[in-house]
């Protein structure tokens, strides 16, 4: 059984169709658990209003604040019985055979996580096919903004997979988690998903690609063509906090030494925008440095990764 987990905030625009979506699939052995972060829209009411008519049961978990993505979707996972994890965002939905095709991915007992083929809402952009390492050890999306075409070749193994629509093995999840936590909760958003796939990659799991697993992704991305680095810049502040904080948290759990010194140059290219951002908003360097507490618990993480490795 695959465990369809959803985290949603402020999600009328989208929830009805992500839910429609999944009421449609060719593969009906699943449980949808959805956990709101405090919405005040009207995401709830479309939620309880459409459960009325669908064709599968819907468990709720409506959170009195936002908690961040990260710890509503721990909270759905272990909510989850399904030997299979399908974590979704809000802004997505799925072709009818997504599921069926998808979970072929799992042919293998090392294959921990599968990325389907995730396009933009025009179906012709694509958003994903996968995710990995750039030089600079920043997470990349496989041919983020090109056409689709039939005539691309892909490799079918990855090093993550897009947290708007990740598919994950139970099991692994199960192995490679930090005491209670699947994801890391002080992340809040952002980078969790490459995080979650390095610690897999670093304890022996794999990832695949599945071409017809086909769905759609919303992505502010595409409310500019500048690219991600100007993306980040027009972010606000306490966005911008978290992806420069997590950068530096995955890098800390994850990397390896020699990794680092090898790829600093690139690191430190790709990086001059987060100096940029820190000399005209002093404010967000403040809250890196009262974070101190949680960058020393990534070192006690990183020991408890490669503890397991050893």
């Amino acid at each position: 059984m695959v465990s369809i987990i959803i985290v949603t905030f402020y999600g009328e625009k989208f929830i009805e169709k992500l839910l429609d979506s999944i009421s449609k699939q060719t593969y009906q052995d699943f449980e949808v658990i959805v956990i709101d972060n405090n919405s005040k829209d009207k995401t709830l009411e479309i939620i309880k209003d459409k459960t009325k008519d669908l064709s599968f049961s819907l468990k709720l978990l409506a959170l009195n604040e936002n908690f961040g993505y990260t710890i509503a979707v721990n909270k759905g996972i272990k909510e989850a019985s399904g030997e299979f994890i399908l974590i979704l965002n809000q802004d997505v939905y799925l072709s009818n055979s997504f599921l069926e095709n998808a979970l072929k991915g799992f042919y293998d007992k090392n294959t921990g996580f599968v990325s389907g083929k995730i396009l933009r809402f025009d179906k012709k952009t694509i958003d994903s096919t996968g995710q990995f390492l750039s030089l600079s050890l920043y997470p990349i999306e496989r041919d983020y903004n090109k056409i689709d075409s039939k005539y691309i070749k892909r490799e079918k193994t990855i090093f993550s997979v897009c947290g708007a629509v990740a598919f994950y093995k139970k099991e692994m999840l199960e192995k490679i988690r930090i005491d209670d936590e699947y994801f890391d909760e002080d992340y809040f958003m952002f980078f969790d998903d490459i995080d979650l796939a390095w610690r897999a990659n670093i304890l022996g799991w794999k990832g695949v690609y599945i071409e017809n697993a086909v769905a759609y992704h919303y992505r502010s991305g595409t409310l500019t063509k500048k690219g991600k680095i100007f993306l980040t810049l027009k972010r606000s502040s306490f966005i911008q906090y978290h992806i420069i904080k997590n950068r530096y948290l995955t890098l800390i759990k994850n990397a390896r030494i020699s990794q680092v010194i090898l790829h600093l140059p690139f690191i430190i290219m790709r990086d001059i925008v987060y100096l940029f951002i820190i000399m005209i908003k002093p404010s967000i360097i403040k809250q890196i440095i009262k974070s101190y507490s949680i960058f020393k618990k990534a070192f006690l993480k990183r020991k408890k990764i490669w503890t397991k490795v050893f």
